[in-house]
């Protein structure tokens, strides 16, 4: 009976070779439903469609519809493709398998599941909702809501609280798009790259798993985890292999390191800015680059930002039209270096250097020294003296119970002012000294002007972008 059955089963896929074809079943029953000829088989049902194997505990079988249902261990088979569910639905004019109740698909290097699957033979494409989870056993791991899988090129769609698991980073995203083959993952809405030393979130952005490369775009935001720092920017590539990125925008980075009394917080913003985080760990900024820790406030259109290698304190070096503020003292020349520990140390500018700084009382009054190159000192955060080297000038006021007393005007090869609590307390010249007092009734601030005496007004702030 059984060969028999086998036998026009046979003849049956002869005559039509796109209808489901019934091979072996412990038993069958026929019938007609609606004009239509059903019949259902039980017991080691075996089944084929073109290249496509099924087995199952149970099926019933619409042959005008060309569809089975299946029942029972059901398992799928063509190739090196395997499907497994508790049941199944098989449609052969649209060659496709539905599983409502979950799903489990294998082939020699991917596992994929879901609470509900869909594949396509034809087009080598899964549908998985629910759940979904798919791994190549060795490499990565994607979590998410719905999945899209084209078999054939390896390449996966997956919407909803995605998460990418690889050995090199974990990605969380609304939307992504992993293409195994070329290893580049393409990530859309709330997007966080976590790898070992970054953390980078963005709108969108694109990991490259063999470079260890993330380009990220809108709302960018990179923490730094050994450095404690965060940048922030339109736009940044983050290399992990090189511990380098790049970000431009709007860049601005904030960088917190601890000390004794407290805690410093350095403030970098540019148009550009790049990130070193090798040692020496340094950072540059290009392009309207204004730096702030505590009270040192800088602008200029080149910054470096240099760490010592044990995180405390570092080196701020500036150039091209570079200008620094502490408080009421205002420094400018071609190129300034700043060297700090817990505060300001030293501030050292190369090359038409110059100083003033008024007082608060009288805002008009500035007192100036300029020359080619100055050395400031500062003693527990406040100036301590200032000396300039080569064709150097000064001028300051004078005062007496904090009233104008006269200004005194100084020239010299080297002019060193000494301070004490932030007011001049002596002058000593140096190198063809010659020194002019004004008194007071001859004094005018405006003509006591040094050869390079700029007010700038571009002081910046913390919410400078």
């Amino acid at each position: 009976m059984a060969a028999l059955f086998t036998i026009l089963c046979f003849v049956q896929e002869v005559i039509s070779q796109d209808k489901i074809t019934l091979n072996y079943a412990d038993s069958l029953v026929g019938k007609t439903v609606n004009g239509e000829q059903v019949r259902e088989a039980i017991g080691n049902v075996s089944m084929n469609h073109n290249n496509v194997k099924i087995t199952c505990n149970r099926v019933i079988q619409y042959y005008d519809q060309n569809k089975a249902d299946l029942y029972g261990n059901v398992r799928v088979v063509q190739d090196t493709l395997t499907i497994v569910a508790p049941v199944g639905i098989y449609y052969g004019n649209e060659s496709k398998v539905v599983c409502p109740s979950g799903a489990t698909l294998t082939d020699p290097k991917t596992t994929l599941k879901a609470n509900y699957g869909v594949y396509f033979f034809t087009q080598d494409l899964a549908n998985f909702r629910g759940n979904v989870s798919i791994t190549d056993n060795r490499t990565y791991t994607i979590n998410s809501d719905e999945l899209d899988y084209y078999r054939s090129v390896q390449k996966s769609y997956a919407r909803g609280n995605v998460k990418v698991v690889s050995d090199s980073s974990v990605i969380y995203s609304d939307n992504l798009v992993y293409e195994k083959l070329i290893g580049i993952s393409t990530a859309t809405g709330n997007v966080k790259i976590e790898s070992d030393s970054t953390v980078v979130t963005s709108n969108k952005a694109t990991y490259y798993d063999f470079e260890k490369k993330s380009i990220a775009e809108e709302n960018v935001k990179i923490d730094f985890l050994a450095e404690n720092a965060v940048i922030y920017g339109a736009y940044a590539e983050n290399y992990e292999k090189r511990n380098y990125s790049f970000i431009r925008g709007k860049a601005r980075l904030i960088q917190i390191e601890s000390k004794e009394s407290g805690e410093d917080t350095t403030f970098i913003f540019s148009e550009k800015m790049e990130s070193f985080r090798n040692k020496p760990e340094h950072y540059i900024g290009r392009d309207s680059v204004k730096i702030i820790r505590n009270d040192f406030l800088s602008t200029s259109q080149v910054g470096y930002y240099f760490r010592n290698d044990d995180g405390k304190g570092g080196v701020i070096s500036l150039a091209i039209e570079p200008v620094v503020w502490k408080e009421e003292l205002q420094v400018t020349g071609d190129s300034i270096y700043a060297f700090f520990r817990d505060d300001i140390d030293d501030i050292f500018i190369n090359k038409s250097a110059f100083a003033l700084q008024s007082k608060i009382e009288h805002p008009d009054r500035y007192d100036q020294i300029s020359g080619i190159y100055m050395h400031l000192k500062f003693l527990n955060n406040e100036i301590n003296y200032i000396q300039v080297d080569t064709n150097a000038a000064s001028v300051y006021f004078v005062y007496d119970d904090n009233s104008p007393g006269g200004a005194n005007k100084s020239n010299g090869e080297i002019i060193k002012l000494f301070f004490k609590e932030k007011n001049i307390e002596r002058i000593k010249i140096t190198g063809n000294p010659k020194g002019t007092f004004f008194p007071e009734n001859l004094v005018n601030p405006a003509e006591l002007q040094l050869l390079g005496f700029r007010l700038r007004k571009d002081k910046p702030t913390r919410n400078s972008q």
